[in-house]
């Protein structure tokens, strides 16, 4: 996974006319069949607010902000890459540009520890590591699952657990249950992530395509998309059958969009989320381990993904390159 986003499609429009002609999509109603003959009548969206971002009262510790590389260091600022159409984790709101979720509220409170002010920027998902890599951002929090592969050229620091899960429409027209039933279907995916490797690729850890071989069927039709939304967009609209996204994430949509999408089956390939930082910074990633580390322990990191629905995914340590694929 990794991702792997109103609100999940809050950049599309609110929750309650999230599907409306207005934003694009088909206003058609589900059939009312699941694929097995027995009705089914679609839920209500949630009318329950978005959370709140958390003001968080975290202390700096000089010990910890000393590790901080001269070169980040210099004008006190943190800049942190996130593709902000990934609720609850990182998104943006109707009619604001300021990035919340998870991930926002845990990299402020990683800068208050480190004595750094810190600024997310929006960018796109699948260009946030080429990104640190160029020097554009200091660091990247945008739900990156730590892969081994990843780890050639960003370092990682492991702060929540995460699997993938599939959606589907309500009713579940396609009768999808398990990974087989994605063969030979249109699925999508958000562009980069781990999903629409596993959609595309028969070597990817995970892979749908290597499911369908082996059960001699033919492959889903991958379709990537440039953000969440997008695939969202595309599912509601009937141009695709089911997507591929973080379990998170799913779980959210699910809850906030109830009259338009269903989970279909059990979440797989749970496996770490990465801060994702430079090979050239020197001891950043040890200062924010053990700024993790620090929040961990006092408290703030569990109250921060309790607040946005996650909590579930906590882990008890943060660790340094702990792919485990």
């Amino acid at each position: 996974m990794s991702r792997t986003r109103l609100s999940v499609l809050t950049a599309l429009c609110t929750a309650a006319t999230l599907f409306a002609a207005g934003c694009g999509a088909s206003t058609e109603k589900p059939s009312g069949d699941n694929g097995g003959g027995s009705g089914c009548t679609p839920g209500k969206a949630s009318d329950l607010p978005d959370p709140k971002p958390l003001s968080l009262d975290v202390a700096a510790d000089s010990a910890l902000g000393a590790q901080v590389p001269a070169s980040i260091k210099a004008d006190g600022k943190l800049v942190i890459a996130a593709d902000a159409s990934y609720a609850p984790n990182e998104f943006t709101q109707e009619n604001s540009e300021e990035i919340i979720g998870m991930d926002a509220d845990l990299g402020k409170a990683i800068g208050k520890v480190l004595g750094l002010e810190v600024e997310f920027v929006n960018a796109s998902f699948d260009g946030i590591l080429a990104g640190i890599q160029a020097g554009r951002y200091e660091a990247g929090m945008s739900s990156f699952t730590d892969t081994k592969e990843r780890e050639q050229t960003v370092d990682f620091v492991t702060y929540l657990e995460a699997g993938t899960s599939t959606m589907v429409r309500k009713c579940n027209p396609k009768n999808i249950k398990t990974t087989t039933d994605l063969c030979g279907l249109k699925v999508g995916a958000e562009n980069g992530t781990t999903q629409l490797d596993q959609l595309s690729k028969e070597d990817a850890e995970g892979s749908v395509v290597k499911a369908c071989k082996d059960a001699s069927k033919e492959p889903p039709t991958a379709q990537g998309f440039p953000k969440q939304t997008d695939v969202n967009a595309a599912l509601q609209a009937g141009r695709i059958d089911a997507y591929m996204a973080d379990s998170p994430v799913v779980d959210y949509a699910v809850k906030k969009t109830g009259d338009a999408f269903e989970k279909a089956g059990e979440a797989t390939d749970s496996a770490p989320y990465g801060i994702a930082l430079p090979k050239s910074a020197g001891g950043m990633k040890e200062a924010v381990q053990a700024a993790v580390k620090k929040l961990m322990d006092d408290g703030t990191y569990k109250k921060i993904l309790d607040n946005w629905g996650v909590g579930d995914g906590a882990i008890d340590d943060a660790k340094i390159n702990d792919a485990i694929y």
